[in-house]
């Protein structure tokens, strides 16, 4: 009779990661180049992240005494792993603001001549690229419907070959508040506003804004740099506000839960690490969206991943107008009574984590992996993050299994 021990680590990963490049090459980058303590944080997290370093719990099976090692998620914004059921909640919250009304997709874009300056001023910069989205769709929902509308704006800094492409999703409500609140102006459904004049209203109030910001102490301009002369070249241009209509409210925040919580490169779209290259898919918008593999050097994939990395606490989801907290509590209710609903804001859907493993992800939690008995796999310890007790816990572990392993 051989005595086997049944141990594995729950986990859903796919072949090549992130946290892969950073722990193979990620030491020799920082060398070279260095880091910002937001960028080495991040790199920290996204290494450890579901790994022994980080901790976790170890659960039994009642029945054939079979171990399995769940590890802690790191829980930081830019990790490919984390995020998902944290986007499925949200998702679920901002469906309870729809209204039986048209809804918008708008994109602001900047010009990529500013992305020099980002690094040394993203909170600036971000900030005015939110406020100037925000104040050119209330001017001319003003001017055009006459009313107070509602956004939700969302932050996105990368394309998709993590080249940075500065830019902010709003959705909008096709209509709004009179400006008297008396009464719901209603959008036409495939027609919110010229979108020529809301790019040209857009690019002279970002470059306003930006002199502006150039005056300030703590804005960071390179040696030598002509911030005159970028600014009158950007003015040139025909700068570029996307807007398409939704096909129904039903769809609307499906659609943006996929720029929610949403990181600069997905694991699933890495193809390839070796040889000091990594090279992974990307869809090229100029070339009708046709799906490409790029290879990058490691260390040029880690400088671009890396300038996506948002300053600590930066808000990156933004709310106006009718979508606003406080207009949620008292603007959007009379909205709702205008348009024939009850005033009363429905509840969420309640969004249990077992169930969404279960359905979405297709990870069955209570689920003996070896033996396949349901509802007998019990929390038995605690892993500590700390390397050392992790090797204290493996071994005890191991000892005890010794005489509660199943026979064959």
């Amino acid at each position: 009779m051989v005595e086997t021990a049944y141990v594995s680590v729950r986990e859903t990963r796919t072949e090549y990661e992130v946290a892969d490049v950073f722990r193979e090459y990620g030491e020799s980058y920082r060398q070279k180049y260095g880091l910002t303590p937001e960028q080495a944080r991040v790199m920290g997290a996204i290494t450890a992240c579901r790994t022994a370093t980080l901790g976790g719990h170890v659960e039994m099976c009642q029945d054939c005494g079979a171990v399995q090692i769940a590890y802690n998620s790191c829980r930081d914004r830019h990790c490919p792993k984390c995020g998902k059921f944290k986007k499925a909640q949200w998702v679920e919250k901002q469906k309870v603001m729809l209204l039986p009304i048209p809804y918008f997709h708008i994109v602001f874009t900047t010009d990529h001549a500013i992305n020099e300056l980002v690094p040394d001023n993203q909170k600036a910069i971000y900030h005015l690229l939110f406020r100037c989205a925000a104040e050119s769709i209330q001017h001319f929902a003003r001017l055009e419907l006459g009313a107070e509308v509602g956004i939700t704006a969302v932050l996105h800094t990368w394309s998709q070959r993590l080249n940075p492409h500065v830019h902010v999703h709003c959705i909008v409500t096709g209509g709004g508040l009179s400006l008297d609140g008396q009464s719901w102006m209603q959008a036409q459904p495939k027609y919110l506003f010229d979108i020529v004049a809301v790019s040209a209203y857009f690019r002279d109030k970002f470059c306003t804004g930006l002199a502006k910001l150039a005056q300030r102490d703590d804005f960071n301009l390179p040696e030598g740099f002509e911030l005159d002369t970028l600014l009158e070249q950007m003015q040139a241009k025909a700068w570029e506000v996307f807007i398409k209509a939704f096909a129904g409210p039903a769809v609307v925040y499906e659609y943006l839960s996929r720029y929610v919580n949403q990181v600069a490169i997905s694991n699933y779209r890495i193809t390839d690490i070796s040889q000091g290259q990594v090279s992974f898919t990307y869809y090229d918008n100029l070339d009708e969206g046709q799906q490409k593999t790029m290879t990058l050097s490691a260390h040029q994939f880690i400088a671009r991943f890396l300038w996506h990395v948002l300053p600590d606490r930066f808000v990156r989801i933004r709310y106006y107008g009718l979508h606003h907290s406080h207009a949620r509590k008292h603007k959007l209710p009379h909205c709702r009574a205008l348009l024939g609903l009850n005033r009363t804001l429905p509840e969420p859907d309640p969004l249990l984590l077992v169930d969404w493993l279960e359905t979405v992800i297709g990870v069955e939690v209570h689920r003996c992996p070896f033996c396949g008995a349901e509802g007998r796999l019990t929390r038995w310890a605690e892993i500590e993050q700390v390397p050392w007790a992790w090797l204290f816990l493996k071994a005890l572990v191991g000892v005890w299994l010794m005489g509660r392993v199943p026979s064959s």
